[in-house]
């Protein structure tokens, strides 16, 4: 099947990271795959895979700007020329790209839909959820269905894979082995520096376990707009020597780290749960969105239900206080990977496109 995946940019973030790896497995699959986005991190993947790619000017958060049109132009002749069967689009501007080239080449287009997004009015009347719509998690169908009122029967949950090649090298099993080789223990928060991904909320936990536990560090991997803020908060608290920024890789950071946490106030799936799973290292997460389909709460990892820092500390002080827990968190976290192989979701994705080409789904 000839396969075209689209996305905005193919800089670091998890849709690129989606993108690639859906890319590279659909291709070992037999299928024939190219990816059209603007250029960035990503073109070297998928290069070093042998993965064609398709450089268009469709880097901008509006769906009216020129960029848009002038892709669909460029894409046209290409479609046509490498027969192209079903499009994939990824994100809400390429959604709208999905759409022109259906309706002008009549090629359906399936959009993946990869978080929660405001239900505002023309979002509701344009929803450009494709021929059939994948929702990574059944928390986001949910929301699909109840904020933008996209039909249930219509979509598919697909949760996003990890490609465990990625961690295979230099797999680190740090809570089995041993906590730590030192005495400290290194809280980690990995991720886009954002209001919903709980930065705050981790900092106020932290502080009120560091009165107890002096040899507790936190360490924050990301970027984004609260940077400054957040190390000015850091500031004011006279946490700088215990809370470092650090800029490396996941699979670096993991690495270094005792126990993730996960402080989302919202969050569509959580592959930074997977990456952690893979790498021998304990979760905290809070009981929302997908979080709560990937962690089952003392079985694969720690949940906490209520969004304040005392119910955060508690979470986190349940692993520090018991190694065992943490020993048997690890073990069956590392055997839940199985239902989140990346082999899995390229093998559902495939069985959404022939079901369209087979004419099973309306076109």
């Amino acid at each position: 099947m000839n396969i075209l995946l689209l996305a905005t940019h193919l800089n670091r973030g998890g849709i690129t990271r989606y993108v690639t790896n859906l890319a590279i497995f659909l291709n070992r699959r037999g299928n024939k795959v190219w990816v059209a986005s603007s250029k960035g991190w990503g073109q070297g993947v998928l290069e070093k895979e042998g993965i064609p790619f398709k450089n268009i000017p469709i880097k901008t958060k509006s769906m009216l700007s020129w960029k848009v049109f002038f892709s669909f132009f460029i894409l046209i002749p290409f479609i046509k020329r490498n027969k192209i069967e079903i499009i994939h689009a990824n994100t809400r501007v390429t959604q709208f790209l999905g759409f022109l080239l259906y309706k002008f080449l009549r090629i359906p287009y399936v959009s993946s839909f990869h978080g929660f997004y405001r239900p505002h009015t023309l979002r509701k009347l344009f929803k450009f959820e494709g021929v059939k719509t994948i929702a990574v998690s059944f928390s986001v169908k949910k929301h699909l269905v109840n904020d933008l009122k996209i039909k249930a029967e219509k979509i598919e949950v697909i949760y996003n894979g990890i490609n465990r090649e990625e961690f295979k090298k230099r797999e680190v099993d740090h809570s089995i082995q041993e906590f730590r080789k030192s005495s400290s223990i290194h809280l980690g928060i990995l991720g886009r520096l954002s209001e919903e991904k709980g930065h705050y909320l981790i900092i106020e936990a932290f502080k009120l376990l560091g009165k107890e536990y002096p040899n507790i560090y936190l360490n924050i991997c990301g970027r984004g707009r609260l940077y400054r803020s957040l190390v000015s908060y850091i500031e004011k608290n006279h946490l700088e020597e215990r809370i470092k920024f650090l800029s490396l890789e996941p699979n670096d950071f993991l690495e270094k780290i005792d126990i993730l946490v996960v402080p989302s106030s919202r969050e569509g799936f959580g592959y930074t749960i997977l990456e952690a799973f893979a790498k021998g290292v304990c979760v905290v997460g809070f009981n929302t969105g997908g979080i709560k389909e990937i962690i089952r709460d003392r079985e694969n990892g720690i949940l906490f239900y209520k969004y304040t820092p005392l119910s955060l500390k508690s979470a986190i002080e349940s692993l520090l206080q018991n190694k065992g827990l943490r020993e048997k968190l690890v073990k069956k976290a590392q055997q839940d990977l199985n239902n989140f192989s990346m082999e899995r979701t390229a093998e559902a994705t495939e069985r959404v496109y022939r079901e369209i080409k087979s004419g099973s789904i309306e076109k």
